[in-house]
């Protein structure tokens, strides 16, 4: 039987035996006192949660995320979005890893292709230094332009991080137009490199945060990785650096949001900002476009945007 990719599943579907990449597990006991299996399965086209009742805590055990999944269930409805209730839940190795991974929405050569361009227009020496430094290694280069940007609100897909910190750069180039008192190379180098740490704060096919990613964070990593890399370049400018690396902490723009500092400068504000409205909007169509109920008029809750979204009603402009 031919696998039904995920973006085309419906209501009341049969599944037998279909392959699914395991993203999430997790296993509760429900008031009657059984075991409830909880997961998040996934292709190439997106993500659905399952669940199975009276599983057992071997049956957990057996599975793990990022691997292979066999499912036969069903599709149902649940608070207004798709799930699947599983009968029956095996590990299972997947053929072609390209298949089960989501993938960014441009191409990631053509993506590049702009990463080269920008980084052409960085004009400040010691920035051009800095860069080529950081983006020049090639382990560096190639986890950068693979990695996902986040476990699953945003960009959470194969050239997930390449896409988002473009969009970014865009944004920031945007506001260097508005804002003519901006160094514009200062804040183009933030954007560049703003999450670079995420390339070892995510493990790149399950997506999941990694021990360093659990135990220090993106933001941490990221300024770790440039410091090494000033480290190493003779006389660089000490306040630019300082600039860099304040940008660098303060992204996230508060702390109870991860940021050990608030932004300072015009170039860290901007690049907060740019960073925000990058993930909250990819986020936002991302939910719209995943798995829905597509009579509803709004879809089911949204953990990143602290609410339902608003999909439309029929005949709506």
């Amino acid at each position: 039987m031919p696998r039904t990719p995920v973006a085309q599943l419906s209501i009341n579907m049969t599944l037998r035996k279909q392959p699914f990449l395991l993203r999430e597990k997790s296993i509760s006991t429900t008031r009657s006192g059984s075991d409830l299996l909880r997961l998040v399965l996934a292709d190439r086209s997106g993500s659905i949660p399952a669940i199975q009742f009276d599983a057992s805590p071997y049956l957990y055990e057996s599975l793990e995320t990022g691997q292979g999944v066999e499912v036969t269930g069903r599709v149902e409805e649940f608070r207004g979005s798709l799930q699947i209730k599983v009968e029956q839940i095996n590990p299972t190795e997947l053929g072609d890893l390209g298949e089960y991974l989501p993938i960014a929405h441009r191409p990631i050569e053509e993506m590049e292709q702009e990463l080269a361009g920008l980084l052409a227009t960085v004009r400040q020496p010691d920035l051009q230094r800095l860069l080529r430094a950081v983006l020049g290694d090639p382990k560096t280069y190639a986890a950068f332009v693979q990695a996902p940007a986040a476990k699953f609100f945003h960009h959470a897909c194969l050239g997930g991080l390449l896409e988002h910190t473009l969009g970014v750069a865009r944004l920031v180039l945007a506001a260097s137009a508005l804002y003519p008192e901006m160094n514009r190379d200062l804040a183009l180098t933030l954007a560049l490199l703003h999450d670079l740490g995420k390339i070892d704060a995510y493990d790149p096919l399950s997506f999941e945060l990694t021990e360093e990613g659990n135990l220090w964070g993106h933001l941490y990593i990221t300024a770790a990785l440039v410091e090494r890399a000033l480290d190493g370049l003779e006389g660089f400018d000490a306040g630019l650096r300082r600039l860099v690396i304040h940008g660098l902490l303060a992204h996230h723009g508060k702390r109870e949001h991860g940021s050990p500092v608030v932004p300072m400068t015009l170039e860290a504000i901007v690049t907060h900002h740019a960073d925000m409205l990058d993930a909250s909007a990819r986020g936002a169509i991302d939910h719209l476009a995943r798995a829905e109920v597509e009579t509803e008029a709004f879809t089911g809750w949204s953990d990143m945007h602290e609410t339902r979204l608003y999909r439309g009603s029929e005949g709506a402009a």
